[in-house]
């Protein structure tokens, strides 16, 4: 993003807003609330098991067997969930891996490579030789390269129903 030009007062005012903001929320009791496990319960088990192993393609890249035979009693609630959706995340997911390379192709026919910076299910983002982050809606290019094997839990995010993540919550709490 380029540089935004601000004079004293305009940068005062900004940090002003923002300090008020906070100062009210904590007043207020800001802040996020812990999820009960409770507040979760609303999934079928079996329903979820079923996702697992058939539509959700999920049994593809899990076997039931080894750490993640264990899953629903090392992570409880939040956490679990949290996991499920974006793993590779949290505290103890260990060190980031090095980012993959990855080359673009515009529809123009331009060519780009370099390091993936992020990928959702929206845009790509790679930085680039020369240092320069760029980024570009996933369907206006070609990606080659950068394989990420949390891919399908990227792809999925567009496609859960909430009786889907409810479900599968469920069947993975049963894992211990």
């Amino acid at each position: 993003m380029p540089a935004i030009a601000l004079n004293d007062a305009d940068m005062i005012a900004i940090v002003a807003f923002i300090h008020d903001a906070r100062a009210k929320a904590e007043t207020l009791g800001g802040g996020r609330r812990s999820v009960d496990v409770a507040d979760l319960q609303t999934g079928n088990a079996a329903a979820g098991k079923q996702y697992f192993n058939g539509a959700g393609g999920c049994a593809a890249c899990h076997a039931i067997t080894g750490d993640f035979a264990t899953v629903g009693a090392r992570f409880q609630g939040l956490a679990l969930l949290q996991r499920m959706l974006y793993p590779g995340s949290g505290r103890d997911a260990g060190p980031a891996a090095e980012p993959p390379m990855v080359t673009l192709i515009t529809r123009t026919g331009q060519v780009i490579s370099g390091k993936l910076t992020t990928r959702d299910e929206f845009t790509i983002t790679v930085t680039d030789a020369a240092g320069w982050t760029r980024s570009w809606p996933i369907d206006e290019v070609r990606i080659d390269g950068g394989e990420n094997p949390l891919r399908a839990h990227i792809e999925h995010l567009a496609k859960y129903t909430d009786n889907d993540l409810h479900n599968v919550f469920a069947y993975l709490q049963t894992l211990r």
